[in-house]
Formats: C-alpha cells, structure tokens, sequence
C-alpha cells in the first residue's frame, strides 16, 4: 500500500525516472539509494526503491524499517509502527531499529512502549545519540525535566556536535526556564549549522530579541533557500513573527504568522464544529444531570483548568503548582482519551451522545477511576493535581459524569488578545481553528457559547479566572483561586515565578517572569491586519 499519494499535491515533486533503482540492481544497493533519495526529500522515488526491495524479498529488516521512518515523513505514525515492528521482530537486536519503534511510540504519547525500545537500544548500544535524544524527549513530554537532562547530557558526552542533542537539550531547559543555558545550546547548533531550523526556531522561542538581531537575517536566509521545505517555511515564518514582535515591529510581525498560516493550511470545517456544539448544548441539558445524581468516583483531587488556549491557563496552573501540596500535571490527554470511550472521537457528535445518555453508574465510575489512576502515577502525595488541557472544556458533561467532585477553573481573557496570542503561535494540527483569522473569531464565538451553556446546566463547581483581573488585582485572584480549591494559603504562590518545574506550552518563557499586564489589549498593535478577526467575533468585541 502506498504511503504517498500518486497525484502529485503541491510541493511534492513528480517522480524522475532517472532516480529509480536499474534491473539487476542488488537489495543493498536499491536500499542505499532509497536512504540517498530520502534525504534530499525526494519521497517517491524512496518509497519506490523500498517498495522494490519488499517486492522480492518481503522479510527484509532494513527495508521494513525504512518504510517506517517514510511513513514518518508521510505522518501516517500507526502505519509507521507496524513496518517497525516487524523489523524489530525480524532483528530484536539492532539497536537502531529500536530506536526508530521507541520513537514512533513517543509520537504517538505511547510512553510506556516507547521508554521500553529505547532503553534496549540504549542497553544494546549506550553510544546511540538518537536513542538517548528520544529517551530524553519522552522523559521531557511527561514533565520530568531532570531525567530529561541526563540522557541529553549523556548524548552531548558522547558528541558533543550532536545538532539533534543540542536542539533537544535547548528546548527542555527552555522548558525548565533556563534561558541562558538554552541560548548557549541553540547558539553551538547555530554556530556547526546556521541553517538548521530547529535551532533557528528554539532560539526565537527562548528569549526576547533585540534591535538589530542577526537571528533575523539568518531566518530570512534560509526561507529563501529552495530546498526548505513547506513545513519548515512554518517554523521559519513563527520565529520570524516572534523576533520582530520582540522588536515591537507589530505589522511586519502579523505578516510573517499570516504566511505560517498560508502555508500550513487546514481544512477545519466550523459547521460541523458548531453542530458538535449544537448537539452538546441539545443533549446535555439540566435535566440530563439532575436525572444522574450519583455517578463517577467522588475523589476531589483533579482540579482542570480550561478554556482557550493562550488565556493564562499555563499562568494559573503556575500559581496553583507552586503551592506545596497541589502538583501540575501539564495537559494530559487522559480525558479526550478516556472520551473516546464513548465514541467522542467519532465525527457523527449523536454516536458521543447517545453513549452518554446510556452511561450506567458502574461504567461511569470506573472511567472516573482509571482517569485517577493516570494522576497517581504522575503525583500520589498531592491533594490536589492540576490537568492543564485547555480544551477540556468541551467535556465538562464528561467530566461531571465520571469526576463529580473535580474543580474547573475557566480561564478568561478578551477576546482579540487571546485569538491574537493564539494566531501568533505555531500549535498543532489539532488546532485546525487557528489556521486564518476568520476561522479563529468563528471557533472562538463557538467556545464562548459552550461555555456559557455548561456554567447554567453542569453541576461541577467553576471558578472563572478572567486574565485582565488577575494581572490587575493579582493577589486578590490568587488567594481566591487556592479558595476555590480548598486549600490553604501558601505565600509560594505570589512567587509563581520562582517555582522551578518543567512547562512545556508557549507560555513558559512568560510563567517565569512576575506578573505584568504590558499583554492586555495588545492586539491594537497590529491595527487592521486584524480587521478579518475582529468581524469574525462580531458582538464578543467589546467598542
């Protein structure tokens, strides 16, 4: 089965007859100029010669393996997976095909397997760069920044020019709000390739630049090489925008993230969003809830903070971990997964809530008590445990069902500087509604509507933290919010900046600094580049 389509899309080259593999050429050969073809990103022809390859001889390891690191590139993971497997099926003892299956698992937040294939490769070669790069990336996606360190440390230890663990160890201590150690370690990757774009991109992301910032012109310089890719363009337009939003170059900053978006595209359909929604607010009335008084597990330690991303979500989960017994779990994909139980992931929205309305009382609480189970393995001290998924809102009757006693904290802020802060970062595909000005204004009126609805019918307790008051009032809002979650005061938490933990969303260069309110209505900055935006909110923008 092919991994690339046969129509060439755009940006992907038509396949030269001249790079194929010659008849009579031997599967090593064939193999070699797959790998040769890959790397110049000329996917085709790979697949082609890997494919020939598997053609004749079906069991062959290396060929196997290499469709899984193409099916990579293609972002097809799952199917990346089952090539690796059995290449590692094949050869359980090489340590590199581990690597490349350890990976794929981290891709697709498979810890468990992941951490368990790349510790044997590690076990099978203690001096494989990648393999100990990947370990320290999983350790780093579930927030355990100092474990992280020490595989990226031991890669650096063993090359020192490893531009994958210098970018990598840049990013975690980034995440770990050493900024200074970051710029270091983006700037030796700079200094061995001015051109990579990881480094180029980490760098923008890991401190605030000045006038006259040569960052900027080598960005510049590499958009405009031919072999970038669009993918990269993305990346490459985000670090521009950020380094002259630091330059407080506002107009020239919206036309760098209005390319990223020009180029990443999305296809994010907001009519079937907004009858999601639709369904939602027709199926899970008052009534709804009033007719299930005792489900879910009645443990009142998860505490989740919601609400659009960029709206002091990161803020508030930084204030509340650095109390001494509440622990910030980061966004956990525990609930959506949980969810999908029931069908949420389905694209017919009736399938989620016909499965809602059949929940027994049993079935509820055990969904309640595996989600617990996942928060006693991150922290099983803490009385509270904080899951930072801002877009849990949309299941808070999920949420109502299986956790009763759980605390929302709803996160606020206006409306232009969130979609404005939300359009300036480069989030993931799942993001689709950040992917043009309109669609953004339209997704957000659809959150405000859901929201408005859950805070009259769901009876979870919800604590609003609308950002404007807490900059403003911040002590005020702080002791409110520990309030809410029923703990005692700790003076830690006016030190929220201070707090060191791992954070890994784009707030974490702000979540260490003291509190500052130079972010409310910021969006006039950028004057009418943000005219599409404002129309797309309509009467959410306040004259």
């Amino acid at each position: 089965m092919p991994l690339l389509p046969r129509r060439r899309p755009a940006g992907l080259p038509a396949m030269v007859q001249d790079f194929l593999p010659a008849a009579g050429e031997s599967a090593p050969e064939t193999l070699q100029r797959g790998i040769d073809l890959q790397r110049r990103k000329r996917f085709r022809e790979a697949e082609f010669c890997y494919q020939t390859v598997l053609r004749r001889q079906p069991k062959n390891a290396m060929a196997l393996n290499l469709m899984g690191t193409l099916a990579i590139e293609a972002q097809q993971i799952e199917t990346a997976i089952d090539f690796m497997k059995s290449a590692v099926k094949l050869e359980p003892g090489n340590a590199i095909f581990r690597n490349n299956l350890g990976n794929a698992y981290n891709l697709v937040g498979n810890i468990e397997l992941a951490r368990k294939h790349l510790k044997k490769a590690i076990e099978l070669d203690g001096r494989l760069v990648e393999a100990l790069c990947n370990l320290g990336k999983s350790y780093r996606s579930q927030l355990e920044g100092d474990v992280a360190e020490g595989f990226y440390r031991r890669a650096l230890a063993v090359d020192s020019q490893s531009l994958k663990a210098l970018v990598g160890m840049g990013d975690l201590l980034t995440d770990m709000g050493r900024q200074a150690e970051a710029v270091e370690c983006f700037g030796r990757a700079i200094a061995i390739d001015k051109a990579n774009v990881e480094a180029l991109s980490g760098l923008a992301l890991a401190r605030r630049a000045v006038k006259g910032d040569p960052a900027l012109a080598l960005v510049q310089a590499r958009l405009e090489l031919p072999m970038t890719t669009d993918r990269e363009r993305v990346y490459l337009h985000h670090a521009a925008g950020k380094i002259l939003n630091d330059q407080h170059e506002y107009r020239l900053a919206i036309h760098h993230f209005a390319r990223a978006k020009a180029i990443s595209g999305n296809d994010f359909d907001i009519a079937l969003h907004t009858r999601l929604y639709d369904s939602f607010i027709e199926t899970f009335d008052a009534a709804f809830f009033e007719a299930r008084p005792k489900f879910g597990n009645p443990s009142e330690r998860p505490v989740f903070i919601v609400g659009m991303p960029r709206s002091g979500t990161t803020l508030t989960e930084q204030i509340c971990a650095s109390h001494h017994d509440i622990h910030g779990a980061g966004e956990l994909p525990i609930i959506r997964s949980l969810a999908g139980e029931l069908g949420f992931d389905q694209l017919d929205p009736a399938i989620f809530a016909k499965a809602m309305a059949a929940l027994t009382p049993t079935k509820a609480r055990e969904l309640g008590s595996k989600y617990l189970d996942h928060l006693n393995k991150r922290n099983g001290k803490a009385a509270r445990v904080v899951d930072k998924m801002p877009h849990n809102f949309e299941l808070l009757a999920f949420i109502s069902l299986i956790l009763p006693n759980a605390r929302i904290v709803h996160c606020r802020r206006d409306p232009m500087d969130n979609c404005t802060s939300c359009f300036m970062h480069n989030f993931s595909d799942a993001h689709g509604y950040n992917a043009d000005l309109t669609k953004l204004g339209q997704y957000y009126r659809q959150y405000d509507r859901l929201m408005r609805h859950w805070a009259k019918v769901v009876p979870l307790a919800i604590h609003d933290m609308p950002y404007e008051e807490t900059v403003a009032d911040f002590e005020t809002r702080a002791r409110g919010l520990i309030g809410f979650l029923g703990m005692e005061w700790d003076d830690a938490c006016l030190r929220f900046h201070e707090t060191e933990r791992t954070v890994r969303t784009p707030s974490r260069w702000q979540v260490r600094q003291p509190i500052y309110s130079s972010s409310v209505e910021r969006w006039k900055l950028y004057g009418d580049a943000l005219d599409p935006l404002r129309a797309a909110l309509g009467p959410l923008v306040q004259p």
